[in-house]
C-alpha cells in the first residue's frame, strides 16, 4: 500500500501539443497496482481525498498510489519516472470559482480514452448553496461534453471523505481490471443510476 502525493508545477495553458497529452496506454500495467491522479486547484481537498482513498483500499489487496496536481500538462521532465496513470479524478469545489476553470483547462490535456470510464469529476460543497460561485449546471455541461460521470460528496467530515473515497475507489478498481466489467460499461451504468440519487441527496431540502 502506497501513497505518493506530488504537486506538479503550474503551467500556462496554450495550444495543446501532441506530446503534452496524458495517455492511459503509453506504459504497461502492473498487476494489482493502480495509480490515480487527482487534478484540482489549491484548497480543494486533494490531499484529504488521497489519504482517504489509500485508507479505503487497505483491505482490498490493491497497491494504490495517489498523485496530485494543480494543473495539466504534467512536466515533461518527469515522464520517464512517472508511473502509468490508470484513473484521473477532476475535483471541482462549487465555492471555488478557480477550481472549475482549472479543471476546464486540464481536460484539454487528457486523451479521449480516459473519458471512456477511466476518469470522473468529483464535485464538493454541493450543499453550500449560499456560498457557491459555480453553478451545478456548468459542471453538468462539462461532464456531458466529455461523456464522463460526476460524483457529489463532502470533504469536511471523516465519514463524508471515507464514503466519497470508497465510491471513487470502486471506479478505480474497474479501470485497473480488478472487476469483471469494462470501465466504459461501469461509467455508463453509474451515470444512468446515480443522477436521481445525486439530485435527491444534494439538491432537495
Amino acid at each position: 500500500l502506497k501513497m505518493a502525493a506530488e504537486e506538479e508545477e503550474n503551467l500556462d495553458v496554450s495550444d495543446v501539443q501532441p506530446e503534452e497529452i496524458l495517455r492511459p496506454f503509453n506504459k504497461m500495467p502492473v498487476l494489482n497496482t493502480a495509480t490515480v491522479l487527482l487534478v484540482g486547484s489549491h484548497r480543494t481537498g486533494k490531499m484529504a481525498l488521497a489519504r482517504a482513498m489509500v485508507d479505503a483500499c487497505a483491505d482490498t489487496g490493491l497497491k494504490l498510489q495517489v498523485r496530485t496536481t494543480t494543473s495539466l500538462p504534467l512536466p515533461e521532465e518527469n515522464t520517464d519516472t512517472r508511473p502509468r496513470i490508470d484513473y484521473i479524478v477532476f475535483i471541482i469545489d462549487l465555492t471555488n470559482g478557480h477550481s472549475f476553470s482549472t479543471v476546464e483547462s486540464a481536460v484539454q490535456y487528457v486523451d479521449v480514452e480516459y473519458f471512456l470510464g477511466r476518469a470522473c469529476f468529483v464535485v464538493t460543497n454541493a450543499k453550500s448553496t449560499s456560498d457557491q460561485c459555480v453553478e451545478m449546471e456548468e459542471v453538468a455541461r462539462l461532464a456531458d461534453m466529455y461523456n464522463t460521470m460526476y460524483l457529489c460528496g463532502g470533504m469536511e467530515e471523516d465519514s463524508e471523505r471515507t464514503y466519497l473515497a470508497g465510491r471513487v475507489l470502486r471506479l478505480v478498481e474497474v479501470s485497473a481490471g480488478r472487476k469483471n466489467v469494462s470501465p466504459l460499461l461501469m461509467d455508463l451504468t453509474c451515470r444512468q443510476l446515480s443522477f436521481q440519487d445525486e439530485q435527491t441527496e444534494f439538491y432537495t431540502d
